[in-house]
């Protein structure tokens, strides 16, 4: 009885000296995750209530505004710079923890997530707090990668499903026009059809629809540039020029169902994906009318591709 009250004794003390020395009273909780998404990107989803929301789909409970993994409560707080806090709560505990953003490279960032916490010098209060916070590092692993998979998709930050291509060798003619007012449709087509009229007699062959380009000009007046892609180089003239596109050269593209809104909405998406990218624009953006806008008559029916050139 004497040993086994010794060997009872031991244990406890066994038990208690590994909690007090591997369970430390300032307990650390983190987790990263590697993103394929440039910083400001992911900046500007966690920036967004409403898209960091969608980020956990059915975790996100509109009433009481929380997501909720595995029985660990999130709550949202305002974005700072690169910083969103988030109230923590647990059957247990009530933290603060921190998602912050950092850039790898200009194309890549690291989304990570931390908070700590003091435990207590009651052996058995150490060891609960210790399994809450394993229970938060697991939730919070499964938000971090939510939103890294979200973020990734850059039709869930911007709206448009942006993608980089790399152009092959391609030869435009073009011509160019005043405007007072934005082109019509009659007037961008009339422009086609001379430069289709004028590749046909050199025995050259259009290979896409019409290409434009509306820049706005200090006056209030607009310069139309229209250009059609061919199977090879023709002479020029004052009216038609021809211009090589860059081999390799580099393009950010999407494609626009709808009319002049939805077009305009889309070159703003493109321009929003080119400043989180960081990348230098060389040349003006131009679209590509995927269908002929004479026949579809329902202007929200148009397809249009916008190219906005990158380095």
């Amino acid at each position: 009885m004497k040993y086994l009250k010794i060997a009872l004794i031991t244990s406890m003390v066994a038990v208690i000296g590994y909690l007090y020395l591997f369970i430390p009273t300032h307990i650390k909780v983190s987790n990263f995750t590697e993103s394929k998404s440039p910083e400001l990107r992911v900046v500007r989803l966690i920036d967004n209530h409403a898209l960091l929301t969608k980020t956990v789909g059915k975790y996100y409970d509109n009433t009481t505004k929380k997501i909720t993994i595995d029985n660990v409560e999130f709550t949202l707080n305002n974005a700072l710079s690169n910083m969103i806090q988030i109230n923590v709560q647990t059957s247990r505990l009530q933290l603060k923890s921190f998602i912050t953003v950092n850039a790898n490279s200009k194309e890549t960032s690291t989304i990570s997530w931390f908070c700590d916490f003091q435990t207590s010098y009651n052996p058995l209060q150490r060891w609960l707090d210790y399994n809450e916070a394993v229970k938060i590092k697991k939730a919070s692993a499964a938000l971090i990668q939510h939103i890294n998979e979200f973020v990734q998709q850059p039709v869930n930050v911007y709206g448009f499903d942006i993608k980089e291509i790399t152009l092959k060798d391609t030869i435009l003619i073009s011509t160019k026009f005043p405007s007072k007012s934005r082109p019509t449709n009659e007037q961008i087509y009339n422009a086609a059809k001379e430069l289709t009229a004028y590749l046909k007699s050199h025995h050259k062959t259009a290979l896409e629809n019409p290409m434009v380009t509306v820049l706005e000009n200090s006056v209030n007046d607009f310069t139309v540039m229209v250009g059609i892609s061919i199977d090879g180089e023709i002479p020029t003239n004052e009216k038609f020029s021809i211009k090589k596109m860059p081999v390799f050269g580099k393009m950010f593209v999407a494609d626009v169902t709808g009319n002049q809104s939805a077009i305009n909405n889309g070159y703003a998406a493109v321009k929003l994906f080119l400043l989180d990218s960081k990348r230098p624009t060389p040349a003006v953006p131009f679209e590509l009318l995927l269908n002929d806008r004479q026949s579809v008559l329902d202007s929200t029916q148009w397809k249009t591709r916008i190219f906005y050139p990158v380095m």
